[in-house]
């Protein structure tokens, strides 16, 4: 299974205005990114300010994670990046460099 990190942001576009409304979404939102953390298909969420943050989720594939992106949109903009564990990484990075220099 593959992690995925995404980047999201609030769209202050579309959030209402009315403060009772604005709690009714902001609330909506929370309990959304407890059910996914509780049900393990999001591993972690971390804010950068409030209304910006990041989660991790592990999915089988990007379309996987954008599933649960779309359960956000359009009140949340998301961007999505396959992370790459380091021994994967580095095990494709030195074999390309590798490779290159012999040539």
């Amino acid at each position: 299974m593959a992690v995925y990190q995404i980047h999201f942001k609030a769209n202050p576009v579309l959030w209402p205005t009315d403060p009772k409304e604005r709690l009714a979404v902001s609330e909506g939102a929370f309990q959304g990114g407890e059910d996914l953390l509780a049900a393990g298909a999001m591993q972690e969420v971390a804010w950068v300010s409030s209304s910006e943050g990041y989660a991790r989720v592990e999915a089988d594939t990007a379309a996987g994670a954008l599933a649960i992106c779309a359960m956000f949109f359009p009140m949340f903009t998301q961007e999505v990046q396959e992370l790459v564990p380091w021994d994967v990484a580095k095990d494709a990075i030195l074999g390309a460099v590798r490779q290159a220099a012999e040539q």
